[in-house]
């Protein structure tokens, strides 16, 4: 469909390589073939996996997501930009109904519900329970995050800030976004996402969120209280509490432990940010 060559998707990865390839099969077979890779300094095969399926990639060692994704939306050239992660699979059907959404409420930028469907662990199933209370929304939000469909020249215009290294890097781009006038919003339509399926992978994961907000609040001191009611009031308590409501208790343990991981994440980032100890930059 014509329509679809005037997308390009930006794809930023570390050490991908179990998902990249499936990810850019799964894009190509919407038949959209305009696809950069931003590689932040994979040391396993996600690299050669990328040039093999003759995809341009960009690489930007240990510069961190922001600075990766601002990259991708420099290189790319076509009225919507597409923001995707490695583990997303998106489908044609994906693609036309965000465009179809975004114009329709003049929207600067949309994301899809995340769901997994089959195989779930109890930490997979966890984390849908949470998307499904914290991300799965419609209609118009304050922050929108990955997969995401933009509106080209607003994104390029406003871009995503080189400084976030690790998680917020969304909420940053979308405060900015917001103060200009623009609204994000969310579409009912479901992606099929790959949820990490280790504890260890989900302890790095909500560290390394908890680093995200320590940056944004260098950014957005006044957003300090806020991002503390968030992990240490709305994951263990507000979260629970709808979930109580939906009578599901197993995912409660879970949402207490993102909290307050979140919040440890941020304090560590803070300490190592007094010290000066040099960041590491890892994936989740």
């Amino acid at each position: 469909m014509k329509i679809f060559n005037q997308i390009t998707v930006n794809i930023s990865i570390l050490n991908e390589e179990n998902n990249i390839g499936d990810c850019i099969k799964s894009i190509k077979n919407c038949g959209i073939n305009k696809i950069i890779v931003i590689d932040g300094g994979s040391i396993d095969k996600s690299i050669s996996i990328v040039k093999k399926n003759k995809i341009k990639c960009y690489v930007k060692k240990n510069k961190g997501l922001g600075f990766q994704r601002s990259v991708g939306i420099k290189h790319s050239k076509t009225k919507y930009i597409a923001i995707i992660d490695a583990d997303h699979r998106p489908t044609k059907k994906v693609f036309l109904r965000l465009l179809k959404d975004l114009k329709k409420f003049n929207y600067s930028g949309i994301q899809p519900n995340l769901i997994q469907k089959k195989n779930l662990n109890y930490f997979q199933k966890s984390y849908q329970a949470l998307n499904d209370i914290n991300v799965n929304k419609n209609g118009p939000r304050d922050v929108i995050g990955t997969p995401s469909l933009w509106n080209g020249k607003i994104i390029k215009s406003i871009n995503y800030n080189k400084k976030i290294t690790a998680g917020s890097d969304d909420t940053e781009l979308c405060i900015r976004l917001k103060r200009k006038g623009f609204v994000v919003g969310g579409s009912s339509i479901k992606v099929q996402t790959l949820y990490r399926h280790k504890f260890s992978q989900y302890l790095k994961k909500f560290l390394w969120y908890g680093k995200g907000d320590a940056q944004l609040i260098r950014i957005n001191p006044n957003m300090f209280l806020s991002l503390i009611k968030h992990q240490l009031f709305n994951y263990p308590i507000k979260y629970s509490l709808i979930s109580l409501r939906k009578f599901e208790i197993f995912p409660i343990p879970f949402f207490i432990f993102a909290g307050y991981i979140r919040f440890i994440g941020m304090m560590l980032e803070f300490i190592r940010d007094f010290l000066n100890i040099k960041e590491k930059i890892y994936s989740t």
